[in-house]
């Protein structure tokens, strides 16, 4: 099914249809945008791009098994095996004993040392130290938003970032 065809099927024409062509556009631009910020802000934190990402995941959420880790970074298990050794090397990252079956490991990220980053709290997408410089240049943008705009944008990532996901978890 091309754009017209969805168009057509959804009832969207006109001012919406080119709204949402715009949103399309940009956010492949922004795709993009993000996949070089990854690899910038892994060369300033002297991580490779696969490694930088497992750390911002599990700086995002709760210990994961490396089985998780995994399923989540659409990676190999013995990849991530050496991933976390890396990580586990560098003092990143450290094993525990999994809370529910102690046969099984999760992996927790190490908090940063005090003054790593702005005192105000995490600069970028892994948290203190990541990406020096990018919270307030985000800020500022932020600035121009209401609150209810910036509930707005806040909800539409939220679901959006749902809708990747379960997108990228059937294209397996």
């Amino acid at each position: 099914m091309d754009d017209a065809e969805g168009t057509a099927r959804h009832g969207h024409g006109g001012r919406r249809a080119e709204l949402y062509d715009a949103i399309r556009d940009d956010g492949q631009e922004l795709a993009a945008s993000l996949i070089q910020l990854l690899h910038a802000a892994a060369e300033t934190s002297h991580l490779n791009p696969t490694d930088f990402q497992c750390l911002v995941l599990l700086r995002l959420g709760e210990p994961l098994s490396p089985g998780e880790i995994a399923a989540r970074l659409k990676l190999a298990t013995g990849t991530v095996t050496s991933v976390v050794d890396r990580l586990e090397r560098q003092g990143l990252v450290q094993r525990d004993r999994h809370p529910d079956d102690r046969r099984r490991v999760v992996v927790r990220p190490v908090d940063p040392p005090a003054g790593d980053g702005d005192a105000d709290g995490p600069e970028g997408p892994g948290g203190p130290g990541i990406l020096p410089g990018f919270r307030e240049p985000m800020m500022d943008l932020h600035e121009r938003y209401s609150e209810a705009e910036l509930e707005t944008i806040a909800d539409w990532l939220h679901r959006v970032g749902g809708v990747l996901r379960t997108f990228a978890d059937r294209a397996r």
